[in-house]
């Protein structure tokens, strides 16, 4: 079954954030954010959202643990490609590292040529190991991922298309307001997705440098209450489960 991806126009809960400027980070999101997909009897269903990144020469797929909650199994799940292909995740001989106190999970992916076909698609950012990176002193933050309420099956085909969004903290940095109305950055009110499926993405926080802006990964997002908030757990958090890659 193909898996198509399609664009998407961010959506901002009154964050002032200018239109060219969330497009240009909605773009960049793109890269690094996809879905899990999980094959259940020949056929993808969306899953859970995850992003890529490197540490110490490792690739590390990190996502929300509570996916594995229901019986699914690493063999089970498959990743897309550009082309509308997927690829098992079993072919990318992988690793589950599971945080024993909070909701992330990360993949560990060997090298090779399932691993290269797959970074031919998809970015993955670099993490520095050395690196005990501070809060992000700024309060805009930017959420990507892929909601079951934004995929249709057409002509034998899985469409997907990403929800983006930009809010402020709402009682905490990992904890973001949403609500079941946004502002589209075209200037459109619309109705929110329910964020299904978008558990594991990355929430970010924006920073400002100079005329650019800079992505910083400041939590995982893993619960939301659709007319209140959605919450991430810490990235400090993921960081501690990256340190195991090492020794595990």
């Amino acid at each position: 079954m193909p898996f198509l991806r399609h664009p998407t126009e961010p959506l901002d809960f009154a964050t002032g954030v200018a239109p060219e400027r969330a497009r240009r980070i909605a773009a960049a999101l793109a890269q690094h954010v996809l879905p899990l997909l999980v094959l259940r009897d020949g056929r993808l269903e969306p899953l859970a959202s995850g992003a890529l990144y490197w540490w110490r020469g490792h690739l590390a797929l990190l996502t929300c643990r509570h996916l594995f909650d229901s019986g699914v199994a690493l063999g089970d799940l498959a990743l897309p490609l550009a082309d509308g292909r997927h690829l098992p995740l079993a072919a990318l001989r992988p690793r589950l590292l599971e945080h024993p106190q909070h909701d992330i999970a990360i993949i560990a992916l060997a090298a090779g040529a399932a691993r290269a076909r797959l970074l031919r698609c998809w970015a993955a950012l670099p993490l520095a190991a050395d690196e005990s990176a501070p809060p992000c002193a700024s309060d805009l933050f930017v959420l990507a991922g892929y909601p079951y309420a934004q995929m249709r099956r057409h002509d034998g085909a899985l469409h997907a298309r990403p929800v983006v969004f930009f809010s402020r903290a709402a009682d905490a940095p990992a904890r973001l307001h949403y609500a079941r109305l946004a502002q589209r950055i075209d200037g459109l009110a619309v109705h929110t997705p329910a964020l299904d499926g978008v558990s594991g993405a990355t929430l970010w926080a924006v920073r400002d440098e100079g005329k650019a802006c800079a992505l910083q990964p400041a939590g995982v997002q893993c619960a939301f209450k659709h007319d209140a908030y959605a919450r991430g757990e810490p990235f400090a958090a993921a960081r501690d489960l990256l340190a195991r890659l090492a020794t595990h």
